[in-house]
């Protein structure tokens, strides 16, 4: 497409004609003036070089369009277009998100890849092998204008073209339909009513009889794409990513030796964290041996950190329990999950100094994970309070790094039992003597108070129905037992109290 007015407008190179797109090349660029050759008109063969220094202070953004994402959900479509951006990342730092697109900024990187058809190839090969990846059609429609709307508007419409300067966007847009605008479905009756067809039908109207009939919104929107009206981007930002290693300089057999190297690649990885504000929660420790599997050690933490006293803690812990088959080479250290810093602020109170924060005791959770160091995985577990009448169902054992409510199991306050419990169940019930009418456990036991009566468990088979009882033994202990509500009616055990 070219522009009446300018001789500054070049179609982009399209992609290939089987995938829906016309095939352009653009005229050579730099590599002509380098010979001594002088710039002539764009349809003649106009370099960027010369247009780019001509409008110098103007940026130059080049967008993507994807039509093939428009069947797919939105969480799908932000994975994809995430990934489309980190390719770009590779001919620009600046990259802006909208709907079906993306537009990155290529003015300051024309000269590092010697023309704009040089980035276009660039990103062709590696988008459309990512598309092929994903079972999509490979095709894409592009377009690059000094402003953000304007390149969008013109990749929305096919037209594969590149505009340079921003005097010429108006005669470029206004050969455009309307139905590359936002319009909902009143606005486009109205146009259509008006006998507007595209964008130069517009131009002729005036912009206070516009905003009264299609709003504000819509005027803003032909401004950003003329650039009369700012508009913001929103930019990409990629994951992070921690990954430092050490070859050594001759085989390691003793884990020891290597504590010294592995607190400098967590100094490094705490420098990295504290720069971000973030912290971390998993990562792998692989130590690499000649012709053989790496020996990984993967540090899990209940509360993220970035305190490398406790990290390094938390390896020598490791190293203490660790067995490697074969002399070390060199060592890696990769983060696998980032997270947010939080920090706990000391209270002014001296009533709430010892409140614990919304992650609760530090020093204890670093102190539990130690632990789990030591002893190994799945060894440190926590006990909760579950939702059932039955004194064998009515506590689990969960993982400690397990949430407390996860699967609704664990039961709510209001759902416990307000009547004494012992911490201590017997794990099979302990039946009781009974001598001249008195019960005996050790020695004679007294009832002190009860009964508690406990009916559950009839729709598993094992029907429970008990009384339960407060007993105390001659010396002072304090007995939890029960008798059965059958027709043998006999006394057990099931608990002590502390």
């Amino acid at each position: 497409m070219k522009d009446p007015d300018s001789e500054a407008q070049l179609p982009l190179p399209c992609i290939a004609p089987e995938s829906g797109a016309q095939l352009i090349r653009l005229p050579a660029g730099p590599k002509s003036l380098a010979k001594g050759h002088s710039p002539t008109a764009a349809t003649n063969g106009t370099s960027i070089k010369h247009a780019t220094r001509r409008s110098k202070s103007n940026s130059l953004w080049y967008a993507l369009y994807f039509p093939q994402l428009k069947e797919l959900d939105s969480t799908q479509q932000k994975k994809y277009l995430d990934q489309l951006a980190d390719h770009m990342q590779r001919v620009s730092s600046t990259i802006s998100f909208h709907p079906l697109a993306l537009i990155c900024e290529v003015r300051s990187s024309l000269k590092y890849f010697a023309g704009i058809d040089a980035i276009h190839q660039k990103l062709q090969k590696l988008i459309e092998e990512q598309l092929q990846q994903w079972g999509l059609a490979d095709n894409f429609f592009y377009a690059a204008s000094p402003t953000v709307s304007g390149s969008l508007l013109l990749a929305k419409s096919g037209h594969n073209v590149l505009v340079y300067r921003q005097k010429n966007l108006r005669s470029a847009l206004g050969q455009l339909s309307t139905d590359v605008l936002d319009l909902n479905k009143e606005q486009r009756r109205r146009l259509l009513n008006m006998g507007i067809r595209h964008l130069r039908d517009i131009w002729r109207l005036p912009s206070e009889g516009l905003c009264k009939r299609f709003g504000s919104n819509f005027v803003n929107q032909l401004d950003k794409a003329l650039g009369k009206a700012a508009e913001p981007t929103r930019n990409y930002i990629p994951p992070p990513t921690f990954v430092a290693s050490y070859d050594l300089p001759y085989e390691f057999e003793n884990l020891d030796q290597l504590l010294p190297i592995a607190d400098e690649l967590l100094a490094q990885l705490c420098d990295f964290l504290q720069q971000r504000d973030l912290s971390t929660s998993s990562l792998v420790l692989s130590l690499f041996h000649e012709r053989r599997d790496n020996t990984e050690v993967n540090i899990r933490l209940r509360m993220a950190s970035r305190i490398q006293q406790h990290l390094m803690l938390l390896l020598e812990t490791h190293f203490n329990r660790l067995s490697i088959p074969a002399p070390v080479v060199a060592i890696k250290i990769e983060v696998k999950k980032f997270d947010a810093f939080f920090t706990k602020s000391n209270s002014l109170l001296k009533d709430e100094a010892s409140s614990l924060g919304p992650h609760g005791d530090s020093n204890l959770i670093q102190f539990m994970e130690q632990l789990q160091a030591r002893l190994g995985k799945n060894h440190v577990k926590s006990v909760r309070s579950a939702a059932q009448h039955c004194p064998e169902y009515s506590s689990l054992q969960i993982d400690y790094k397990e949430k407390p409510n996860r699967g609704g199991r664990v039961a709510m306050p209001t759902e416990v039992s307000t009547n004494p419990r012992p911490l201590w169940l017997l794990q099979e019930p302990k039946q009781l003597n009974i001598n001249k009418g008195r019960l005996f456990y050790r020695k004679p036991i007294t009832i002190v108070s009860g009964p508690e009566r406990i009916e559950t468990h009839w729709w598993s088979g094992t029907d429970v129905r008990r009384d339960y009882y407060v007993a105390k033994e001659l010396h002072g202990s304090r007995l939890w037992i029960y008798k059965e509500k059958d027709n043998a009616g006999n006394w057990y055990l099931h608990g002590i109290f502390s």
